[in-house]
């Protein structure tokens, strides 16, 4: 008696929900339809149910698929992402004297949507490696922002300090070399969680869903 009031107050929208996560967790079919019977729907109903919702899905699966067209325009979209994070994030660390990590794990998301928008909302492994590479040039391209503003500062203390700056230009190679040294002290710590989060939110996004049979 219980399990059939469950599955009556259970709204259309709540048991779509239920039947696209127990798919998309690796369950078969069939074993979704006997879920939905011990919680009180007939066999006929359950079946209907699932085969709906099961076509719906194998539909977008489709539509996502990843095709080698999508390859450019997913980098594209993730540089630009990355470009637009890692700027972002320097300037708010400027802005406000603090290197929020947090920000590192946006940087994560929003590469991850750049690689899906720009690719025509295609997925695939491809677009998962694109994801996270260009998750970590953002972090990279953050990094660099607040290293070459705090060393340009650090500069100017300096006797002949307008004659360092000169030396060491945004995209000076002198700049790069010295950040290069610096980098791995960069990267420690709690920026590695950061970094780790980033990484994983992009890798997650342009990942297909699989579906059982």
């Amino acid at each position: 008696m219980g399990k059939s009031e469950n599955s009556g107050t259970q709204s259309s929208e709540e048991l779509n929900e239920f039947v696209v996560k127990q798919l998309g967790g690796g369950k078969s079919r069939r074993e979704v339809v006997l879920e939905l019977t011990e919680q009180g729907m007939t066999d006929s109903e359950a079946h209907q149910t699932v085969e709906r919702v099961y076509f719906a899905m194998k539909k977008t699966a489709e539509e996502e698929e990843f095709s080698s067209g999508a390859l450019v325009p997913g980098i594209l979209g993730g540089v630009l992402a990355a470009a637009i994070g890692g700027v972002a994030w320097a300037g708010i660390g400027i802005a406000t004297e603090r290197e929020l990590g947090l920000l590192a794990w946006a940087i994560g998301l929003i590469c991850g949507m750049g690689v899906l928008l720009f690719a025509g909302r295609k997925k695939g492994f491809p677009l998962q490696i694109v994801a996270v590479v260009t998750s970590i040039l953002g972090i990279v391209i953050g990094k660099y922002g607040l290293f070459y503003y705090y060393f340009q500062q650090s500069l100017l203390e300096e006797e002949n300090g307008a004659e360092l700056v000169a030396e060491y230009g945004l995209v000076s190679a002198n700049m790069i070399q010295v950040f290069g040294e610096n980098l791995s002290q960069m990267m420690a710590g709690y920026d590695l969680i950061w970094i780790g989060l980033a990484v994983v939110t992009a890798w997650g996004i342009p990942k297909p869903s699989s579906l059982q049979t």
